[in-house]
């Protein structure tokens, strides 16, 4: 069926899934997603009310085929992949894994082809695609990222996932000077001040030029702490304008590095 490859603009073979799985549960918080396939590899972004955009990054390194003629970008519908995925989600997870996955497209118009195969069985998926959306050009430049903060993700990992759900906003603060990293919520409970250490053994590197506090919605901070069961390390940046990115670094079994990416917009005052 696949052997008039050449025929194909992306072709692309993983021999590890766990990885692959984990990186598009994260990013997993809407039903479609724009996949960018370029010769750095493969690059899968999903976007929220144009506030939030994640993105999940698989280099062409941890790939074991991966064959480009062009630079391909489509739309596809990410709970179906997901789905998919996961009916082998047992096996996968299962030490010596033997199950593969190789991906077909041909180009705009086309389907894109999922082959899914464990000792010798093949699961054959054939997902729809559709023109993409223009996606928001979210990035920070290194001259206006005013502060940024590498830390281990089990720090963060209990404080985020206790924050008080009826709190609609969640405030960082980040200051080189005391209380240096504080994250506030106000709900139901009242108000709630969790300050973290800015050089304890979890933190790997605390960068602030000046006191900056931004607010942010915690219906879009939620979806980010998906990566942070799945990540080793995370980086916080703020900008001057208080767009917040985290960056997750996902170690694969075979030691290559993939990147998740969040975007947050600030919540803005009117009367500022």
């Amino acid at each position: 069926m696949y052997h008039e490859l050449d025929t194909y603009n992306l072709v692309a073979k993983l021999g590890n899934l766990k990885t692959f799985v984990h990186l598009l549960k994260a990013i997993n918080f809407k039903e479609s997603a724009t996949c960018c396939g370029t010769e750095n590899g493969l690059k899968v972004t999903v976007e929220d009310a144009k506030c939030v955009q994640a993105s999940a990054y698989i280099p062409v390194q941890v790939f074991q085929v991966f064959t480009l003629k062009e630079d391909v970008i489509f739309r596809i519908n990410l709970n179906v992949l997901v789905e998919c995925l996961c009916m082998f989600w047992t096996n996968i997870n299962c030490q010596g894994s033997s199950v593969s996955l190789q991906l077909f497209y041909k180009g705009t118009g086309h389907p894109v082809t999922i082959l899914i195969e464990e000792d010798g069985v093949i699961v054959d998926c054939s997902l729809k695609t559709q023109d993409p959306d223009e996606l928001l050009d979210f990035h920070l430049d290194s001259e206006n990222v005013l502060n940024k903060i590498v830390v281990q993700t089990e720090l963060l990992k209990d404080i985020l996932s206790d924050l008080d759900p009826t709190s609609d906003l969640i405030e960082i603060l980040l200051s080189p000077s005391p209380p240096y990293f504080r994250i506030s919520t106000a709900g139901l409970g009242g108000i709630c001040h969790i300050e973290l250490p800015h050089d304890g053994d979890l933190i790997d590197n605390f960068q602030c030029t000046s006191t900056a506090t931004s607010s942010y919605k915690l219906a879009h901070i939620k979806p980010a702490m998906k990566a942070l069961s799945y990540a080793n390390k995370v980086s916080l940046r703020t900008d001057t304008c208080g767009l917040l990115c985290f960056q997750y670094m996902v170690k694969t079994d075979e030691a290559h590095t993939c990147y998740i990416e969040y975007y947050i917009s600030p919540v803005i005052d009117p009367d500022e």
